[in-house]
C-alpha cells in the first residue's frame, strides 16, 4: 500500500523548515519546490559535517503558530551546493502548542541538545514560564526550531525533562528563546511539574 497523497501536508514553496541530520546537526532551509513525496530545499545554513549521502534518513520540521509539523525523510541524492532533495517517508506528525495554566517561576535550568544517542554540552538558561505541557527557555544558548532538548531543573526534586523546541528565535543580541513541548512517555515527571505548578499558584493566591 502506498503513502497517502497528502504526505507533504502544509509544505509549500517559500516555507522555512529545519532539518536534523543524524549525529551531524541541524540546519535551516527554505522549500524551493514540492512534488508528491519529493521536496527540494535551499539551505540557509552551512551543511553539517558528515557523510550526507543518498538514502540518509533525516528529520524535517516545520513550525506554525498552532504547533510543529514533523516528517521522517531520506536524502534523494548528495547535496548540490546549498540545495538538497528529500523524499518524504511518512505523513506529517503534528505537535500542538502547549495549553493549560502557566506559571512564571524564577528557575535556572541546565539545557542540552540531544542528537540521536549523543548528549550535547550543558548550557545555563532561565525558565521564563512553565506548564504541564512544556516550558519557555531564555538564555545565551542558540537553539533551533525542532531541536530535541534535555532540560534539568530543580522544582523541589531535580527533574530531567525531554522536550521538542516548537519555536526558537533570537530575542536580542546574544539571547535566545525557545518554546518547548514535552515529549510523551514522562508521566511521572509531568506529575511532578503539575505539583510544582499547583503549589506555585497557591502561594501566588495567598
Amino acid at each position: 500500500m502506498g503513502l497517502p497523497t497528502d504526505i507533504s501536508g502544509p509544505l509549500a514553496p517559500g516555507v522555512r523548515v529545519s532539518l536534523e541530520f543524524p549525529q551531524a546537526g541541524t540546519c535551516v532551509g527554505v522549500v524551493a519546490s514540492v512534488e508528491a513525496t519529493s521536496v527540494v530545499l535551499d539551505l540557509l545554513d552551512e551543511l553539517p559535517e558528515g557523510h550526507l549521502v543518498s538514502g540518509l534518513t533525516i528529520q524535517l520540521f516545520m513550525p506554525r503558530s498552532e504547533g510543529l509539523y514533523h516528517w521522517l525523510g531520506a536524502l534523494s541524492g548528495a547535496p548540490v551546493g546549498q540545495q538538497v532533495g528529500i523524499e518524504l517517508l511518512s505523513s506529517p506528525l503534528f505537535v500542538q502548542r502547549r495549553f493549560g495554566k502557566r506559571v512564571e517561576p524564577e528557575l535556572q535550568a541546565e539545557v542540552r541538545r540531544l542528537r540521536s544517542t549523543r548528549r550535547g554540552k550543558p548550557h545555563e538558561m532561565s525558565v521564563a514560564d512553565l506548564s504541564r505541557g512544556g516550558l519557555k527557555l531564555e538564555g545565551p544558548f542558540p537553539l533551533s526550531t525542532g531541536d530535541t532538548l534535555e532540560v534539568t531543573v530543580d522544582i523541589g526534586p531535580t527533574v530531567q525533562l525531554v522536550g521538542r523546541a516548537v519555536m526558537a528565535y533570537p530575542v536580542s543580541e546574544g539571547t535566545w528563546a525557545a518554546h518547548v513541548t514535552f515529549v510523551d512517555g514522562q508521566a511521572d515527571l509531568i506529575n511532578l511539574v503539575d505539583d510544582y505548578i499547583a503549589s506555585h499558584l497557591r502561594l501566588r493566591s495567598v
